[in-house]
């Protein structure tokens, strides 16, 4: 079970007092607390940072009121933690254990098998399914319904199926079925990247896909019906014997008014082709791959599904080597150059803020975000039939003066600006519906950047050291924060209200410091005046000895 501890706002002399009388009277004290606590992990949920404590079978959930007072709830998990990840949505934790395996259980405790756990700031117990074998790999459904438990690299049994899939259906409780295995058929490889495609018209009906990508093949899983046999792509150029790898996948369900012409399209690591399966009727199945390799004249760094001026849905595909981007009809096979001022290696999808017509335009043109260039390159916009005339010609260069090597979402308020990362001491704040950038210089290079939730401020922090500031990003006015220990991660939460529920006003942001076992500092993440955070500010120290060592400035 598990056991809320109330973390108290002491002043400095109280605090010294509770320890030392803590410390006369710890004859019972769990012999844990005394140990080091290793393989600490910690992520942000959107209503509270959960710190898992694998030495201690447990996870911590740090939650804050509106004044920003700390809630520390220990929830209970299974022995031998070996991985623990988010929810996309940051609306839970996944805890994979492999239990006590061929060890006998502590003294008093009941032996312990595998299981996947889900702990979640409602309630007070994990949620767990009990799992036939120790799989510690974990690959996680952006729509939340499945869970795919796999043997990556660290699992540690004496003999191991790679090609053993566990299926979690985590809408449904646990039960015999659930989760439900299923082993690829294997010709030599084994599972290295999962893909959930979005609901596809199929000629079987309507259906989600899972793609999951080996060195050496791609196999297609029928979602609907798990327990049926999967579809494998063989990756072969049909030229010579040479065994092609995966690089990634990308999918289109095509028309939306047609069921025999969704696409998946993919991408490989040893080859200058993409290869196209088009899923159309199968023979005693309800759809068969129907593949195409397409030659774009070199290795492909990254490719989507993309619509032009006249409808026309393609494949775009990046192609560095050659500071190219290559357009595949995939109804006819042609292909189309587009000359690039840089050889851009990533590319995303902006269309619904930086499109010509806007969101719902007819017919919808597609833009796109090129970036991540060697040897510099910045950003540029990529609009598919701009002009008239010359299809696909539009690129348009954005002042960015030096490589980008991330870009990050402003959710909230503003969903038109980017945050670039560079390696330089340096970042731009990028407006997709002006096209324009706003440079940041830093002091040192490295920085992290992390939007808050609401989309009116970027916290910018060195990991590891003692900085940590806030832009906001309507004034473009950067401040920086009081902050005494090293900063390793921080996050932004929804504090909770009299009745226990996320505030929708109010938020905390949370930072966290691994030193001293393990504290936090905590300021109101409200408005856009830097200095009332820094005036509301709360510091709390030795989390994970759950010692109540807290002190407010």
């Amino acid at each position: 079970m598990s056991s809320p501890v109330h973390m108290r706002r002491l002043t400095g002399t109280s605090a010294l007092l509770l320890l030392a009388a803590a410390a006369a009277g710890c004859g019972d004290r769990n012999p844990l607390w005394d140990q080091e606590a290793t393989g600490v992990e910690v992520f942000g949920l959107n209503d509270a940072v959960a710190v898992a404590d694998p030495s201690a079978s447990r996870v911590l959930l740090l939650t804050t009121d509106t004044e920003q007072e700390l809630r520390v709830t220990s929830v209970r998990t299974q022995r031998g933690v070996r991985t623990v990840r988010p929810a996309p949505d940051r609306s839970k934790l996944f805890v994979v254990s492999s239990g006590d395996g061929d060890m006998r259980p502590p003294a008093g405790e009941d032996a312990q098998g595998a299981a996947l756990e889900i702990v979640t700031r409602e309630a007070v117990t994990a949620v767990r399914y009990p799992l036939s074998e120790p799989l510690a790999g974990l690959a996680l459904d952006p729509r939340g319904q499945w869970a795919v438990l796999y043997a990556d690299n660290t699992s540690e049994s004496l003999v191991r199926n790679p090609n053993e899939l566990l299926l979690v259906d985590l809408t449904q409780p646990p039960s015999a079925t659930n989760p439900h295995p299923h082993t690829l058929r294997s010709f030599g490889g084994r599972p290295q990247r999962f893909t959930f495609t979005e609901m596809l018209a199929l000629p079987g009906g309507a259906r989600r896909l899972l793609i999951v990508e080996t060195e050496l093949d791609v196999a297609v899983l029928d979602l609907l019906h798990p327990e049926a046999p999967e579809i494998t792509i063989q990756l072969t150029s049909g030229q010579d014997t040479r065994q092609l790898h995966p690089a990634g996948v990308v999918v289109s369900d095509g028309e939306p008014t047609a069921s025999d012409d969704a696409r998946i399209a993919i991408r490989l690591a040893n080859d200058s082709s993409v290869l196209l399966a088009q899923l159309v009727p199968g023979d005693g199945r309800d759809f068969r791959p129907d593949l195409n390799l397409v030659d774009v004249g070199g290795l492909a760094s990254d490719a989507a599904f993309v619509r032009t001026d006249n409808g026309v849905l393609a494949l775009a595909v990046l192609v560095p080597q050659r500071s190219t981007a290559v357009l595949v009809d995939p109804l006819t096979s042609r292909t189309q150059d587009i000359a690039l001022p840089a050889s851009y290696r990533r590319l995303s999808l902006v269309t619904n803020v930086a499109g010509a017509g806007g969101a719902g335009a007819t017919p919808a043109i597609d833009v796109a975000l090129l970036w991540n260039g060697d040897g510099g390159g910045g950003v540029s916009f990529w609009e598919l039939g701009r002009t008239a005339g010359t299809p696909y010609r539009s690129v348009e260069t954005v002042g960015v003066t030096t490589g980008v090597t991330s870009v990050v979402d402003v959710a909230g308020m503003h969903p038109e600006l980017k945050i670039l990362g560079t390696k330089e001491a340096s970042f731009f704040l990028l407006d997709l519906k002006t096209r324009t950038s706003a440079p940041f210089l830093t002091s040192i290079a490295g920085v992290s950047l992390a939007p808050s939730r609401g989309g009116d401020r970027a916290w910018v922090y060195v990991p590891g050291l003692s900085e940590l500031s806030v832009v906001d990003l309507q004034t473009l006015h950067p401040e920086r924060l009081r902050i005494d220990r090293a900063v390793n991660q921080l996050f932004e939460i929804a504090a909770l209200d009299a009745s226990g529920a996320p505030s929708a006003t109010a938020r905390s942001l949370v930072v966290w410091h691994s030193a001293g076992n393990g504290g936090v500092t905590i300021y109101d993440a409200r408005g856009t005046d830097a200095a009332t955070a820094i005036d509301q500010r709360h510091n709390y120290a030795g989390l994970l000895t759950e010692e109540l060592d807290a002190q407010s400035e």
